[in-house]
């Protein structure tokens, strides 16, 4: 169960970056293609399912029916070796909300995450459960400079997540 719920988190990582243009002001939809690729998890809120994972990332990809396949990746911080890999499935269930996403890795059972900030010039996003208890801060880069970092924070704190518990990922790992 720990395993399965560190994939529904990076499944939202390839829905976010193609529900809205900056942040979640906007209900207009955008090219979802362009976002293919891989993504980085940078830094999150303490959860028990990603503890002990370096490494994290995600690869996804566009399907015309709407639907992100994520092929999820992390390392056991403590046996390199152990690579956890997971496939899920993410959408907008509502174009009039793009920023709500559902994930779903096993049927019939779905989770709901809002897609918070997007900054698709700088590569990064930040995604967070309804009840603020989790948050994820992404990056086309394994890391995020002290700056952006800041802006990401704040715009976090913003939107009502506690940031001073912020857990960064150890992304040396190539």
């Amino acid at each position: 169960m720990k395993n399965l719920h560190f994939f529904y988190v990076i499944l939202l990582v390839a829905i976010v970056s193609c529900t809205a243009k900056s942040g979640i002001k906007t209900n207009e939809l955008i090219n979802c293609e362009l976002y293919q690729g891989k993504w980085y998890e940078v830094a999150r809120l303490p959860n028990s399912f990603e503890e002990g994972l370096i490494c994290i990332t995600m690869t996804y990809t566009y399907k015309d029916d709407g639907i992100m396949t994520v092929t999820s990746s992390a390392k056991n911080k403590s046996n390199p070796n152990d690579i956890k890999s997971f496939t899920a499935k993410a959408w907008i269930p509502d174009e009039k909300e793009p920023q709500k996403i559902k994930l779903q890795f096993i049927w019939p059972v779905t989770f709901d995450y809002t897609v918070i900030h997007i900054d698709e010039a700088k590569g990064y996003a930040i995604i967070g459960s309804p009840y603020k208890h989790q948050l994820w801060i992404l990056s086309r880069q394994p890391v995020i400079n002290e700056n952006d970092m800041s802006e990401l924070r704040s715009i976090s704190e913003k939107n009502q997540y506690n940031t001073d518990t912020l857990v960064y990922v150890d992304q040396i790992c190539d």
